[in-house]
């Protein structure tokens, strides 16, 4: 008997993993945000401590310290690289903690609709009627500034957005004819709004969420600069502008110029991802 080779079942992954990383090198929105989490992740590793004091104080930007170093002799590369993590990693914790609780909110609002969906409209509403930055501000000042605290406030105010983006994006599902036939065939609310009503409106909020950790990102900043989010010496963007602004007037601009310049870079980043995603375009995963 001849014995026939096997399939190999490894080829089909290379080839999957090849097209992903094709994909991520001709979209820029993608390449970019690989490289941007790249640098959170294992830039550290590379760079020298934050808050070692290397050289001498206020030196510019040189072969030595490509950013330059602040007033206290630290790092400003070093400092920048390490802050990439912890904002990043505030960033995507408070935006995923909206979608956890926003998303099943909205959904279930959509679903039911009468005097539910009403009470959860005139919440989010309450909400979105003070200025988001304003809120957080407020709330932290309240209950004093933490990491925790930090992720708890970002995520409770970007909770409405998904609210309301959700309902919107489900209330036209809810009478549509695989939800009357899943109905018809004795599936519980929660399977039907779970199986076949969320995957259906997922594309959206993974759009939104993209945009909600630049929000993110800029609010964790604005409360560093203004002195009740990250404190001093960790290394935070937010605090790292405010740190060099009285600075800028004597002509050392890169304490805060560079940081800045990182808060922006990520922003457009994460919101030309948006756009690559709402409009359709093919992931790096191949999907849609």
């Amino acid at each position: 008997m001849t014995s026939q080779a096997l399939p190999d079942r490894k080829t089909p992954v290379r080839g999957r993993s090849g097209r992903v990383v094709r994909q991520v090198l001709r979209t820029p929105a993608y390449l970019s945000m690989a490289i941007i989490v790249l640098v959170a992740l294992v830039g550290p590793l590379f760079v020298n401590d934050p808050l070692d004091f290397l050289g001498g104080t206020l030196t510019g930007p040189s072969a030595e310290f490509w950013f330059g170093t602040d007033q206290f002799g630290r790092d400003i590369f070093a400092r920048v690289v390490h802050a990439a993590r912890l904002d990043l990693w505030v960033g995507l914790i408070a935006a995923a903690l909206a979608v956890v609780v926003g998303m099943p909110l909205g959904a279930l609002g959509a679903y039911r609709g009468g005097a539910f969906d009403a009470l959860l409209l005139r919440v989010s509403e309450s909400f979105q009627a003070f200025p988001t930055l304003l809120l957080a501000l407020g709330i932290v000042a309240a209950l004093g500034p933490s990491i925790p605290i930090l992720i708890m406030v970002i995520a409770m105010v970007n909770v409405p957005v998904y609210l309301r983006l959700t309902r919107s994006a489900v209330k036209p599902l809810v009478d549509s004819d695989f939800v009357l036939a899943a109905r018809c065939a004795g599936k519980s609310q929660a399977t039907i709004l779970r199986r076949h009503i969320l995957p259906n409106v997922s594309e959206i909020v993974f759009a939104q969420f993209s945009v909600n950790v630049a929000w993110a990102i800029q609010i964790l900043a604005a409360l560093s600069f203004v002195g009740l989010g990250v404190k001093l010496p960790t290394a935070e963007w937010g605090a790292m502008v405010r740190d060099g602004i009285d600075y800028m007037y004597y002509g050392q601009w890169w304490i805060s110029l560079f940081p800045g310049l990182a808060i922006l870079a990520t922003v457009l980043t994460l919101n030309f991802l948006s756009d690559e995603i709402r409009h359709g375009r093919r992931g790096p995963m191949g999907n849609r």
